[in-house]
């Protein structure tokens, strides 16, 4: 037998209950009476627990030959090498024990490295999202200072000036951490390849009547909705599961007719008429929430829009002249912002609220409302070649400007330089896109395209991006798609994805799976 310590033939043999190993008596009896434990499993020992293992005649003999008291008394070799053997063990019994210490050491320390390594790793990245969010934020909201207003009365152009300045001030506190919070929502892309088309139209509506899709509140952390309206001042609100119909014909005068309107949230919509009239209505309670407001311009209203997380009283308000306001629902004033005289068809303001997009069929332009007395930003759009310009607005991730027109649809890249392109371009030859939207996750691309040959003809086609080449693949076509669709816009709950669209004739949904 051999020693589980030493590794070397037993003299006077123990056994340990706990681990089931042998010892050399006093080796063990050694290690146990210092740390109270086996050395072997790491259990709880006791020098009383050991128990002596009983030798033959012959094993006694041999274990006991080279020290019987005759030889240690007449002899010094053997007395001496009995000694140098005690020492031997002592020391195996020492290598033992640092051999433990050892490798209890070893797994100490590689433990303390994958946790610095790990503990480096989160705060590098935490330092590059630092880093990136000021440099985006830098980008977003360069030389932030108080708007004035360029337009006021003689008789209170110094309280006008003090109310922008106070309102912007607002706005610009609020939208920082507006879009620190807003960062952090982040969303998966929702299955999109089964196709299901609404059994019935949501609601039959008169020809010349337009949807426009906004958060609720302004924020898509609560969801997405949309608002069709007429001219004559029919308005519907949609969700992926509801439906609100209302009407603001009560608000029309005369040969007065609705603009715009816009989703605020469930029952309200934000409107604006061709007269230049604009507010908050509510489609449940049938009135407005608050009083209408009209600005000196009385050109028509093509956006309103409020982001009620940066601002609790006032909302954005574009005409076709390109005057930017903003109206006070508190104090019940329009402060306008700035009039840059551009022929304004269509304007979408930023998820942060900072900047605004204002554009028509041959031109697009982009400015900073805390700076307004600085130039717009120029989208270079070649009209002889590419075509007119049908839409263009912000993507909901903030980096994204999106441009289309029936040939193409280009994305750049608002984090860097003017006209730099944040992903290809998609070039459209064999048909004309009508309409397209995003999902919140920013993967998926839904467009609308009429057949050249056949008008009434519609396909709806999913594209799919793929970030590190910066391209968007096509993965389903829907060829079964509803007929004479003019717009479109992507909704969702936490388990689908819906197309909204309108015909010529109807509101049509389709639920995407």
């Amino acid at each position: 037998m051999f020693c589980a310590i030493s590794g070397r033939p037993l003299k006077y043999a123990v056994f340990s209950p706990k681990s089931k190993c042998v010892f050399e008596k006093s080796l063990i009896e050694s290690y146990v009476q210092e740390n109270g434990i086996d050395p072997i499993n790491k259990e709880a020992l006791s020098v009383e627990e050991l128990i002596e293992i009983a030798q033959t005649s012959e094993q006694y003999a041999m274990s006991n030959s080279l020290n019987s008291s005759t030889l240690k008394v007449n002899y010094s070799i053997p007395n001496l090498l009995s000694s140098l053997q005690d020492e031997w063990d002592a020391i195996v019994l020492e290598n033992f024990q640092l051999r433990q210490q050892l490798e209890a050491s070893k797994k100490e320390l590689s433990t303390a490295l994958y946790r610095c390594d790990a503990a480096m790793n989160v705060a590098t990245r935490a330092s590059l999202e630092a880093e990136n969010l000021k440099q985006e934020l830098s980008i977003l909201t360069q030389n932030l200072a108080p708007a004035q207003a360029i337009k006021a009365d003689s008789n209170n152009e110094e309280a006008t000036d003090k109310l922008a300045s106070s309102l912007m001030q607002e706005i610009i506190r609020n939208s920082q951490e507006f879009a620190k919070a807003s960062r952090k929502v982040k969303f998966q892309p929702l299955p999109y390849l089964h196709y299901t088309a609404d059994t019935e139209v949501i609601a039959n509506i008169s020809p010349n009547g337009k949807i426009e899709s906004a958060f609720v509140n302004g924020n898509i952390a609560n969801g997405k909705l949309v608002a069709f309206h007429s001219a004559e001042g029919s308005c519907n609100i949609i969700s992926s599961s509801t439906l609100e119909t209302g009407s603001l014909k009560s608000l029309l005068k005369q040969n007065e007719y609705l603009n715009f309107a816009a989703p605020l949230s469930a029952t309200q919509v934000l409107f604006g008429t061709k007269s230049g009239k604009h507010g908050v209505y509510d489609l449940v309670d049938q009135q407005e929430v608050f009083t209408v407001l009209q600005n000196d311009d009385d050109s028509e209203v093509v956006m309103v829009s409020w982001i009620k997380e940066i601002s609790e009283r006032a909302y954005v308000v574009v005409n076709s002249n390109g005057l930017v306001s903003l109206a006070d629902t508190v104090d019940h004033r329009v402060v306008d912002l700035k009039a840059t005289n551009f022929r304004t068809t269509f304007a979408h303001l930023h998820k942060d609220g900072l900047l605004l997009l204002q554009g028509n069929d041959k031109n697009l332009i982009v400015q900073d409302l805390t700076d307004v007395a600085k130039a717009p930003i120029e989208y270079a759009h070649d009209v002889e070649v590419e075509g007119p310009i049908l839409s263009a607005k912000f993507a909901s991730n903030g980096y994204w400007l999106v441009l289309a027109t029936a040939s193409l649809l280009k994305i750049f890249d608002l984090r860097k330089k003017p006209n730099t392109l944040a992903t290809e371009t998609l070039v459209f030859t064999d048909k004309s896109l009508v309409a397209w939207d995003l999902d919140p996750s920013m993967k998926v691309l839904y467009l609308v395209f009429k057949d050249l040959e056949n008008t009434d003809q519609c396909t709806l086609c999913c594209y799919e991006y793929n970030k590190p080449s910066k391209k968007w693949a096509l993965k389903k076509s829907i060829t079964e798609f509803f007929n004479d669709v003019s717009n479109l816009a992507y909704i969702w709950d936490s388990t689908a994805g819906y197309i909204k669209a309108v015909t010529s004739t109807a509101l049509v949904g389709a639920k995407l799976d």
